[in-house]
Order: C-alpha cells, then structure tokens, then sequence
C-alpha cells in the first residue's frame, strides 16, 4: 500500500482524546525539559497529529504529552503490521548461520536438550558458544531463557502471529500467546500456533502460573508501562523469569537523529525507558536478579532506518550524513555495548520474580 506524504497526516489528533499527563507516566516526576516538537509519524504515515516528547529530568524517560487516550489510540494502528508469521533470527545477519545453520541448532539443542527444530550439528555449536559474538546472538534469539523443567510454561505477551510462541514450542515450553491485533490471533490460530486476544496491564490470566515471561518492544506501546509490570510479576511463578526488550532512551542514535530516530515511533510510542527507570521500575513491581543484556548488533538497522524517515523530509538531513562516519560509529555502539548492555540502541533485560 502507498504511504500517504507528511502533509496528508497532520490533521489533528481529536482534541476530546488528547490526554494531559504534566508528569513522568513512569517515575511520575514533574520535572521535564522540551524534547521534541512537531514530531510526526514518519514510519506508517498513518496517525494523524504533531506531538511534543519530553525528557524526564528526574528518571531520564522520554515522553509523549499530551499524548493519545486508551479510546483512541487506535487510530494510530490503521497501518500498524503485526501478523508477520516468519520466524526472526537476529543470527540470520552472520556469516556462520547463513552459511550453517545446523550450527545454530547445535548451540541451541545444547542449551535445550528438548530443542526439536532443524537438524543439530552438536560440535559446531560447542564451537560457536567459545565465540563471544556469536553468544549473544544466539542468547537474543533464545531471549537468553533458562532451559525449561518439565511442563515449563511461558507466555510471551504482545507476540504478533506468535513466531517467538513457537519457538518456545520448539524449546520445551508450554508455550502460549497474547496479542491485541485479532488479525495477529487469527493469522497465529491459522497455523495452530496457542494465541489468544489480549493485553497489558489487564491480562486476564492466572496468577502464580507461568515460568517465564517475554515482552518484545511492547512496553513503549502502554499507557501504564509500570502498572504492566506488576501484572506480569503477578503471573508469574515465584522464582519466574522475565525477559524485557525496548528503545533506549539515552540511545546513541538518539542523540544523533533526533526526531528522525526509528525508535520514536510517535504516537504509538508513548514513553521511552532509560536504563535507571527500567531498573527502578522492576525493582518496585517485586522483581530482582535485574541484568541488562547486551542487546547484540542492532545499530545499524536503527541507523538505516533512521536514516530511511530522514530521507522523506524535504531537507537532506539524512542524507548529507558522512557514511564512514556512521560506520564507525555503528561499529563502536556495538562493541561498546558487550561489556555495557545499556549502551546500546535498545534495552534488553531479565529479572526474576522475587
């Protein structure tokens, strides 16, 4: 479908759904500095409005506000894709899984004897797990999950047509789905893949009852980010495993692209976490054995598509940008963030229920 141009979507959000916050949604502190202004969807060239982010002084979130009400946010949605039914391996970027994917089946049968997917080459994963590279590659394509005991269940929440559901499947989970889009749930139920319509932070699901939980940039999408993480410690098992991913705040390429970073994504982004908010946060919904992970070589699919949405604006900002300098800059966001995980493009965390 053709995009619509930036002037087709300016028309004002309706002001009857607009909602006034005047404070941090995540820390609730009431010192903020401008950010942004003007900012537009520049990705699905959908949601109509022009918005102001603000910077939390207090906890170093960015916010939307005003911002969209939990009645209307749906127009933000009309071209919003989530029933993609392919499988995503960020691996899939390297040499080795390209080229030798049983290698990648070794790694991970090693790490889940259950492991029931393609053909294993148990050595070259013995190999591949010497390779610091390749660990976090595969440890983010397993969303670094603990192997499961016996009728270990997970619900990965927010799972569009549930491709990670069935890789938890093929781990030795019991495996289930909640996604908001019914033509997610109904693409998913298509390939008898367990999703159910539903989500954060009213789940409508059991407390004390799953193993591990996983949230792929889902919680820069709620109106209640930190009401949402009491819900899933609730559901969660004593002892449960929470795996969390979501834009940096505090990213480089934040600085770098401003309104024209691909983690903004507003209106449908409504409040960014910096790495000490996310900490704070989960510690007051009941989690510990809080550890960010290295999020693995995302850089540069942020900066290219950051450079994408310049690109549709009538200056060249995007464009005029030095290539070999971004290379360079991609390649030091990358390594800086193996051995400092909150350096990076996005956020990856785990923690436990306490």
């Amino acid at each position: 479908m053709a995009k619509n141009s930036l002037s087709d979507i300016i028309a004002l959000w309706p002001e009857q759904h607009l909602q006034r916050l005047g404070h941090c949604p995540v820390c609730q502190g009431s010192l903020a500095e401008v950010l942004h202004n003007n900012l537009q969807d520049r990705i699905f060239f959908c949601a109509p409005g022009s918005w102001t982010m603000f910077s939390c002084q207090d906890c170093g979130c960015a916010y939307l506000d005003p911002r969209p009400d939990e009645a209307s946010i749906g127009l933000a949605y009309s071209e919003y894709y989530t029933h993609d039914i392919n499988e995503s391996w960020l691996s899939d970027a390297s040499f080795w899984a390209q080229r030798l994917p049983s290698w990648r089946s070794g790694y991970i049968k090693r790490r889940f004897p259950a492991y029931a997917g393609q053909p294993a080459n148990l050595l070259g994963g013995q190999l591949l797990a010497r390779n610091a590279t390749a660990r976090v590659l595969l440890e983010r394509d397993v969303r670094h999950l603990p192997t499961p005991l016996t009728d270990a269940r997970l619900v990965d929440i927010g799972c569009g047509s549930g491709s990670f559901v069935r890789l938890a499947q093929l781990l030795g989970y019991q495996a289930q789905g909640l996604e908001f889009d019914p033509q997610a749930v109904e693409q998913a139920q298509r390939q008898h893949i367990n999703v159910t319509q539903g989500a954060l932070p009213d789940t409508g699901l059991p407390s004390d009852h799953f193993d591990a939980v996983s949230l792929s940039h889902v919680i820069e999408h709620l109106h209640q980010p930190v009401r949402a993480l009491h819900e899933i410690n609730r559901i969660l098992k004593p002892g449960g495993f929470f795996w969390l991913s979501t834009p940096n705040a505090l990213a480089t390429g934040h600085r770098r692209f401003g309104v024209y970073w691909r983690g903004l994504e507003p209106p449908r982004h409504l409040a960014l976490f910096s790495a000490k908010a996310l900490q704070s946060s989960l510690q007051e919904a009941g989690f510990g054995d809080i550890r960010f992970q290295c999020p693995g070589p995302v850089s540069a699919w942020f900066y290219r598509a950051s450079q994408e949405i310049a690109a549709t604006e009538a200056d060249t900002a995007g464009r005029s940008l030095d290539k070999a300098a971004l290379s360079s800059e991609i390649r030091t966001i990358d390594r800086l963030s193996m051995s400092d995980p909150c350096a990076g493009e996005e956020l990856i965390v785990t923690a436990r229920r306490v």
